[in-house]
């Protein structure tokens, strides 16, 4: 007996095509798979969440068997949630301290007989893929900006006709242990990567329209212990820049008033700016006492979102007006943070907005701006991650048919010699009929 793999394609009961994501945050890691429908109107399936803490620092994997641990938790979950579709291969987000954005532009000489078409495109982004760096950086994610054809500018260059071409490349680079551990955990994890996306591109993609990327606008990702700022102008991704600095800190600067972590969290939540210092402020908080006052708390957090705001201040500094025209997006958890936004809009004079999720639809129970990271990095994605369930089916043997013989006459019966000693039984006449001879014979 043996057996045959089938796979099952369009006619399985859930033929969709999943593509799945992770983003390796400093608070949680956070898994997400959806799909595409007939309308081109992308859906989110499941998400799934783990803790991270102390596991991942600034966006880098500090404990690489427990991020292994993690994620093998996170993908059998999901698979749960996607039956009977398997996860073979996920696309994973690129973020944290030693992350940046760097120019390079690649120019190339073509011939004016043969129109651009992608397999040249795909050339030039291999060279921008191929460039070596000093310092320990590897390249992650290679974004594509400005296309100019004999110095005209142009969004889409196939088909066009030019004797030079030139593309302004942003390379997604960090540092080569940040990447070697990401490879370790997902080995452990026994996961093939599809692909690093920068998650700050990503997330753009999820609440930033083509309006607003096009005039000029820049994505504040306020997270647990990085924020990260990205730029983006006549509908390119600019530049991004990370500041190590978080919600976190702000954690741990309450915790100096003499305070749990736990504590500390539930009153940074429960923060309300104080706007005039005549009026009390009420905390909703009736269930904590401590022995210090809300101006102190007042004090220690105003000073550390004036520290984070002031870098992203200095950050755009350098920036041309018009290139943000359209304001500050903020996500990430940290950006709930209340007094955030106004503070954020005095200091930069600029419109600032919570981002939202644009053109996606969410199924009940799922916080989309807690997994805009995880959205955004799907959205991204191209290549299909889920394969059809293999079912094993048992052939048996095959039985060879003999032929069929025709049924062989019986045997003749033979006729009993008169020699025979075997008694041959006599009918029941001829028995009575030698008894009345018999009788007879003896009157006689």
């Amino acid at each position: 007996m043996h057996t045959t793999k089938i796979e099952e394609h369009q006619d399985m009961e859930d033929p969709k095509k999943y593509i799945v994501a992770v983003d390796l945050g400093s608070s949680h890691i956070t898994g997400a798979a959806g799909h595409r429908d007939e309308a081109g109107r992308f859906m989110v399936d499941a998400v799934e969440t783990v803790e991270s803490k102390d596991a991942i620092k600034r966006g880098r994997i500090i404990n690489v068997s427990d991020v292994a641990f993690k994620l093998s938790l996170i993908f059998r979950r999901l698979e749960t949630r996607l039956s009977p579709s398997k996860i073979a291969k996920v696309y994973v987000g690129v973020s944290g301290q030693s992350v940046r954005s760097i120019d390079f532009p690649v120019v190339r000489t073509i011939s004016l007989e043969s129109p651009i078409d992608k397999a040249l495109l795909a050339d030039l982004e291999s060279e921008a893929r191929g460039r070596v760096l000093e310092n320990n950086l590897v390249i992650f994610d290679v974004i594509p900006g400005d296309f100019r054809v004999d110095g005209r500018s142009t969004q889409d260059p196939c088909g066009q006709y030019g004797s030079e071409i030139r593309v302004s490349y942003r390379l997604i680079v960090g540092n080569e242990i940040h990447k070697r551990n990401i490879e370790k955990a997902f080995e452990q994890a026994k996961m093939p990567i599809a692909g690093y996306i920068c998650t700050a591109y990503a997330a753009a993609a999820a609440v930033l329209s083509p309006e607003e990327r096009r005039q000029g606008c820049a994505l504040l990702d306020f997270g647990a212990e990085t924020t990260t700022l990205s730029l983006y102008k006549d509908g390119y991704f600019l530049s991004m820049i990370t500041i190590p600095l978080g919600g976190n800190n702000i954690t741990r600067d309450i915790c100096s008033l003499h305070v749990k972590e736990s504590e500390a969290e539930a009153i940074k939540k429960a923060y309300q700016p104080q706007t005039d210092a005549s009026q009390p402020v009420d905390w909703d908080m009736k269930d904590y006492y401590f022995d210090f006052t809300a101006a102190e708390i007042e004090e220690v957090i105003t000073a550390r979102l004036g520290e984070i705001v002031a870098n992203v201040k200095a950050q755009l500094a350098g920036v041309d007006a018009r290139t943000v025209s359209s304001g500050i997006t903020l996500i990430g958890g940290g950006s709930l943070m209340k007094g955030l936004k106004p503070l954020l809009a005095k200091e930069t004079s600029l419109d600032v907005c919570q981002g939202m999720l644009l053109n996606v639809t969410l199924p009940q129970g799922i916080n989309g701006m807690a997994s805009v990271q995880a959205i955004g990095l799907m959205l991204m994605g191209r290549e299909i991650c889920t394969t059809a369930p293999v079912f094993e089916r048992k052939e048996e043997p095959a039985v060879s048919k003999t032929p069929e013989h025709e049924p062989e006459p019986a045997p003749a019966r033979e006729r009993p010699s008169s020699g025979s000693t075997k008694s041959q039984k006599s009918p029941l006449w001829k028995t009575i009929w030698d008894k009345v001879n018999e009788e007879m014979d003896k009157e006689n």
